[in-house]
């Protein structure tokens, strides 16, 4: 299941969990254009619902593994795992939302064939 919050820069985060891979991506969605950046990280399969807090300038994913809990921290648009547990007392969690499918951005539709110009007089 993928997950997303909305961060405080208006950017949209999206969380996903493939196997061992987590995916994180970012995305701006705004005049009828989304752009999108993103990582993979070798994690481990996620045993729950991961957790984001906003710490200072920077965001902190928790992901809760059977092989005990990993960190992402957020700064920008960069990602970077951490390899060990940062000091979230001061943090405030973001609220995660279940990303569903029919949000992701649509494939375009097919252009449809142009009239054919008319002759010039």
């Amino acid at each position: 299941m993928n997950y997303e919050c909305v961060l405080e820069n208006g950017q949209h985060l999206e969380l996903g969990n493939e196997g061992d891979q987590t995916f994180v991506s970012f995305s701006s969605r705004g005049g009828g254009q989304q752009q999108s950046q993103g990582n993979g990280f070798n994690t481990g399969e996620w045993s729950r619902k991961p957790k984001v807090y906003r710490l200072a300038n920077d965001y902190i994913v928790r992901l809760q593994t059977m092989a005990g809990a990993r960190f992402i921290r957020l700064e920008g648009n960069r990602a970077e795992r951490l390899y060990r547990e940062p000091e979230l007392a001061a943090a405030k969690e973001i609220e995660l939302m279940a990303a569903s499918e029919a949000e992701r951005m649509k494939p375009m539709e097919p252009m449809r064939p142009m009239e054919p110009m008319r002759p010039m007089r």
